[in-house]
């Protein structure tokens, strides 16, 4: 397996100078989640961290892109990052990241700082519920629906996300709030960080940047409301005092036209932001916008087949 791992890694030395992997978490588990398939456990993030530590360079996203710009990047170089900004990234996260010495940066949606989940992380909790074998979707327009097993309660998950990703903010919390209060459902674990716990991450070395008030889709908004979604965003990171004076920002979503438009990206440069970051798969490279900069999955869990996988992105870019 060693041997392996030294054959990519001197393959990647070869053809990754000013090539920028920044690889893409939302979070880490104690153990796996067939709702969350492609979230790593904590020790397959701590196995594809000791190959980060063994086989890369890692650096923080500003200190990166700083090098990239100006085509001094070293090879091998890689980035971590978080979307949305939950508590695991702060309790078996960072630790591990700690553990290997590898900086990181969540980006973070700051409506979700006082005990209020997600939107989506209430429906995935509504419909894995075992107690629950009923559920009324005529809110919704989806009827009826008997539950008898997992792959019924997985798929009724992704339609309904589906259904309501796109909608409006306020249509979307009502729509949610109704779902669960007519399945008498109330969520139980709080799974967002809180003000003090996000200011908690800077002792591991992991930064915080933007990621919008409410997480919404940028692209049904009016330029206005987007603006407003980013300096709600800005103004609390600051006021909490997370914010680092070369602040990056992750799309929601983060499929350009699908999630977000040009008229987003032009809007996040204009308003200061350093960078921005989308989920289309990709390598970043001097050429790259900046405010719309690729990043890598994370989601290949076995060690080989993740290392393998980052080599061949590396190759493409």
């Amino acid at each position: 397996m060693n041997v392996a791992h030294r054959v990519i890694h001197g393959i990647s030395s070869l053809v990754s100078g000013n090539k920028l992997p920044i690889l893409n978490y939302h979070q880490v588990l104690e153990q796996p989640d067939p709702y969350r398939p492609c979230t790593p456990t904590a020790q397959q993030f701590r196995g594809q961290m000791r190959i980060l530590q063994r086989y890369f360079t890692p650096l923080g996203v500003e200190e990166a892109l700083t090098l990239l710009r100006q085509h001094k990047l070293p090879a091998n170089s890689i980035c971590v990052t978080f979307d949305d900004g939950y508590l695991n990234n702060l309790t078996l996260a960072a630790p591990i990241l700690h553990e290997f010495n590898i900086p990181a940066t969540v980006y973070v949606a700051s409506a979700f700082t006082n005990s209020e989940n997600m939107w989506n992380d209430k429906i995935i909790d509504l419909f894995r519920d075992e107690l629950h074998t009923e559920y009324d979707l005529s809110l919704i327009n989806a009827g009826v629906h008997v539950i008898i097993n997992h792959e019924q309660r997985h798929q009724l998950i992704v339609t309904v996300l589906g259904q309501l990703k796109y909608m409006q903010i306020e249509q979307r919390v009502s729509l949610v709030d109704r779902l669960l209060a007519r399945h008498q459902y109330q969520c139980k674990d709080v799974k967002m960080m809180n003000q003090l716990q996000l200011q908690q991450l800077k002792n591991y070395g992991i930064t915080v940047g933007a990621h919008t008030h409410d997480h919404p889709i940028m692209a049904v908004l009016s330029l206005e409301e987007q603006r407003w979604q980013l300096t709600k965003n800005i103004d609390c990171l600051a006021k909490w005092q997370v914010a680092s004076p070369a602040m990056g920002f992750a799309y929601p979503n983060g499929k350009v036209e699908e999630d977000y438009t040009q008229a987003t990206a032009n809007l996040v440069n204009e308003m200061g932001l350093s960078y921005a970051v989308t989920t289309h798969r990709g390598i970043c490279t001097p050429d790259s916008d900046f405010f719309q900069l690729p990043r890598s999955p994370s989601w290949e869990k076995r060690p080989l087949r993740f290392h393998l996988r980052l080599l061949l992105d590396i190759i493409r870019a």
